[in-house]
């Protein structure tokens, strides 16, 4: 769920690198634009046009991201959350955002920062724009290249060639990159063929995101292929047949969204709030974007969810180090992955009949020191804490978002119910309590004053907020009351208020029907992938592809 953006790309030194005061394409805020005093402040200033302001955040920001990357040996794991659900998460963030540019890189009038993204939760992380503006991510159809309709994939490295191999993110060989795996010398194989390469971060985000290609391939080899026809009607069949699969595909990614990955990650009682047909809007009508308190805030959560370790592949032990560096971009010797490195699926979720999955950690404001090592996440100037904690506190802080104190007040009052099972979103002096109690605890590591605790449990950035509020209220198994309500609010008005052409009345069946009788006239799927959750989606693709007995093991 980390933005784009290189660490030394801007530093922060003047008033006009303190963060984004211009407008920001594709985003927006929750209830609307915040006024001065509704946004987050540093000791009653903006530090996006504050010199002092700026310095005194970043002092007491590498205070705290120092405490939150700091997670003790032997912290708890999450029976709510195994640990594909992480990776769930971060597919479908990378569905609703993508910048050209990290938040903590940006400043100035004109920060030229936006959101590409346009409707979110449509697979466009997946797709792109399709065979025709990602021609790199599609597999010809036939020899002469008159169509592409099915995705790229590569089998794993020493593969004999058999269809059950191909369970990789399609890689090209590139000169210049090191290594000599890709086919020849001094080539590794260093551009992943994907429409987003944000999904070649780790290994098991790159095969989740193979596991979607994989059921678009196998729903568009259920549908009857084009005979022999003139060239215009071959390229319109192809098309029709690709729109099919393609948007079958979204509805199968919404409904395992919306059955699976939501009812693990919610407050039950905020879900109920939005999952039912009449659902009970914060904002009724919203303007156009997605929320900055969402995609910079509430929804950062993930990281805290990383393990040390993963049982992956033929691997029991390997480390997340290792896992990030299972990518084009980093380990272009070590791609397309070996066998040891192919997942099987019930080691991340949850499978009838296997041994227990990797769980995923408790949500709380604390990470994996993984993340602060190794060069993946280094710090942004000299004297700033490497890994991401800092540069999700940063970004936070630096685009103007409102303020914890406004996001509660205005809940409370909106959602009185809700406000009176949490103490920390209704009561602002038992916040600042709770808030001021972990703050305050290891002064000799933070370096933080009693001043400092004082001021940041008064204005606490928002994703240290979530995380704390998760922990608090909620034991880490899942989100607390406002990171619940700005993450429902955000993803089923997405899911309500993007819908697709096919998604109606009826079940997931109703739908499918309905998509294939626009396109395809009669033609219906004959096995349609009537999934909810993630096991589901595993067992029905190791079906079609006739993975259940694959060496090395799918599931």
């Amino acid at each position: 769920m980390t933005e784009s953006g290189s660490a030394g790309a801007c530093p922060f030194g003047g008033a006009a690198a303190g963060g984004i005061l211009g407008p920001l394409p594709g985003f927006r805020h929750v209830f609307g634009q915040p006024a001065a005093a509704e946004r987050f402040q540093v000791d009653g200033e903006d530090p996006r046009s504050s010199p002092a302001a700026l310095a005194t955040l970043r002092r007491r920001l590498r205070g705290l991201a120092t405490l939150m990357g700091t997670r003790p040996p032997g912290a708890s794991e999450n029976p709510n959350l195994p640990s594909g659900y992480t990776y769930l998460a971060q597919l479908a963030a990378h569905d609703m955002v993508s910048t050209s540019m990290a938040f903590w890189a940006a400043g100035g009038p004109d920060p030229g920062v936006a959101n590409v993204h346009g409707a979110p939760l449509r697979l466009r992380t997946l797709y792109g724009g399709g065979p025709g503006a990602c021609p790199f991510a599609f597999a010809l159809d036939d020899a002469r290249d008159q169509t592409r309709s099915r995705f790229r994939l590569s089998a794993h490295a020493g593969a004999k060639g058999d269809a059950s191999c191909f369970r990789d993110i399609a890689r090209a060989a590139t000169p210049g990159t090191l290594g000599n795996r890709g086919g020849f010398a001094g080539a590794g194989r260093g551009e992943a063929l994907i429409a987003d390469s944000r999904n070649d971060q780790s290994a098991p985000l790159s095969q989740l995101t193979c596991l979607f290609q994989m059921l678009h391939n196998a729903l568009i080899d259920m549908l009857p292929k084009p005979g022999t026809l003139t060239a215009r009607a071959l390229r319109e069949r192809t098309a029709a047949r690709f729109a099919v699969a393609q948007e079958a595909t979204i509805l199968v990614f919404r409904s395992v969204l919306r059955h699976d990955l939501l009812p693990r990650l919610l407050d039950p009682e905020v879900r109920a709030l939005y999952d039912n047909p009449a659902p009970e809007w914060l904002e009724p009508q919203p303007g156009p974007g997605l929320p900055l308190e969402f995609s910079h805030g509430a929804f950062r959560f993930g990281h805290a969810m990383l393990r040390d370790t993963y049982r992956i592949g033929g691997f029991d032990d390997a480390t997340l180090a290792d896992l990030l560096r299972q990518n084009s971009t980093r380990g272009p010797n070590a791609v397309p992955l070996t066998r040891d490195w192919l997942i099987r699926w019930s080691q991340f979720y949850e499978m009838p009949d296997q041994p227990a999955p990797n769980l995923s950690m408790r949500l709380g404001p604390r990470y994996t020191a993984m993340l602060m090592g190794d060069g993946f996440f280094d710090p942004i100037e000299p004297g700033d804490p490497a890994g991401v904690a800092f540069r999700d506190l940063m970004s936070a802080s630096l685009t103007g978002m409102r303020s914890v104190r406004d996001l509660c007040a205005r809940v409370a009052a909106l959602r009185p119910g809700l406000a009176a099972q949490s103490p920390l979103l209704a009561d602002p002096a038992a916040r600042e309590a709770a808030l001021a109690a972990w703050l305050g605890r290891d002064s000799a590591v933070s370096l933080l004053t009693p001043a400092d605790v004082a001021a940041l449990a008064a204005e606490p950035p928002l994703p240290f907020y979530i995380l704390f509020e998760a922990e608090h209220e909620a034991g880490g198994e899942r989100l607390g009351t406002l990171g619940s309500l700005l993450v429902a609010e955000t993803v089923y008005g997405a899911l309500a208020r993007e819908r697709l052409a096919s998604e109606g009345e009826g079940e997931l069946g109703a739908a499918f029907d309905r998509l294939c009788a626009a396109w395809l006239g009669d033609t219906r799927f004959v096995d349609p992938p009537l999934v909810e959750d993630m096991p589901g989606l595993v067992a029905f693709i190791a079906r079609r592809l006739r993975l259940e007995a694959a060496d090395p093991a799918f599931i």
